[in-house]
């Protein structure tokens, strides 16, 4: 943890009173010149920091930021989000993610930024990222497995996420859009996109990127995406710290993907049945340039989709759905 946010979190554990210079000199081991410019740093960043004569500092008020002083006294994890890297600006947290784990990075960390500047969906579609109202996060997992069973994590996130935005939304209605992404009101609040490096019988790392819309506004949204997107502010009528947001999401993931890894998806398969946004529709499936008519029956223990189509029941591996009635 930075500096920075170690001094938050000492000033957040004081409950409102003082912590003087030499405490946080002795904690950290650094001057209190050094202090004095953190804190400054802090102040600049959004926090407001009382100075009180001989007595130390005072923590008065902090802004909304995903950060690890902010998210990590939150999190029940064991591992993950352990090591959290909080960055203002970044071109893409999947790209700042698969530099840490070429470099042998452990699994669970965990990069968010306050803004995005080369966000990407799938089929390399580029993610609307306005600045410190979302969440722009990845994490770094590796898990011993086969690369064919990859294929089903991005459910495993979706789950994840549908869940925790359950537990800090209550009134929003959430579904999971096979195979990747989370609605709210029939509208996206929630992309996941899967990245995997692995050789032919093992995987070396996952990087599943979220992009969690949690205080979009409707004016921030350009025309062409009005209809298709929403925002947990736009459901609920209110904003939410994004710092407990991002908390509630990793405390969800890791037990889901510690089951996934161990025993595959289909403990998880009635979870995902009571959020199955397609089940029952009457949708149409594009894989490149080739459609797909039929009706969603539900979700099969190896990821596919299973679609009801004119010639009977099969499963379905990768495509975009449309929903229709």
């Amino acid at each position: 943890m930075k500096a920075a946010d170690q001094i938050v979190t000492l000033l957040r554990e004081a409950e409102g009173d003082e912590v003087s210079s030499r405490v946080l000199c002795e904690r950290l081991g650094i001057t209190r010149a050094a202090v004095w410019k953190q804190i400054e740093a802090l102040r600049a960043a959004g926090y407001a920091i009382e100075a009180c004569t001989r007595r130390g500092y005072r923590l008065v008020g902090a802004p909304d930021r995903p950060c690890a002083a902010e998210v990590q006294p939150l999190l029940v994890t064991r591992w993950l989000g352990r090591d959290l890297r909080y960055l203002a600006e970044t071109g893409s947290t999947n790209r700042d993610i698969a530099v840490l784990a070429q470099a042998g990075a452990q699994e669970g960390v965990t990069v968010v930024a306050d803004r995005q500047r080369a966000g990407r969906g799938r089929m390399t579609r580029t993610w609307f990222s306005p600045p410190e109202v979302n969440l722009y996060v990845s994490l770094l997992l590796r898990p011993e497995i086969e690369p064919g069973r990859a294929a089903s994590l991005p459910l495993v996130a979706g789950l994840a996420v549908a869940e925790a935005l359950e537990q800090v939304a209550p009134g929003c209605a959430l579904g999971i859009k096979w195979p990747n992404d989370i609605l709210s009101g029939g509208r996206k609040i929630c992309g996941v996109l899967c990245e995997m490096q692995a050789e032919s019988d093992r995987v070396r790392y996952i990087i599943p990127g979220l992009g969690v819309n949690v205080n979009l506004t409707r004016t921030m949204l350009p025309a062409e995406l009005c209809e298709r997107a929403t925002s947990l502010r736009i459901e609920a009528g209110h904003a939410f710290s994004r710092a407990a947001v991002l908390a509630a999401i990793l405390n969800a993931f890791e037990p889901l993907y510690d089951c996934w890894r161990t025993d595959g998806l289909e403990p998880l398969l009635p979870r995902l049945a009571r959020l199955d946004a397609l089940f029952g529709r009457t949708i149409e499936l594009e894989q490149g340039g080739r459609r797909l008519a039929g009706r969603a029956d539900g979700i099969l223990p190896d990821g596919a989709l299973r679609l009801v189509t004119a010639q009977g029941a099969v499963p379905v591996y990768s495509g975009e759905a449309h929903i229709g009635t």
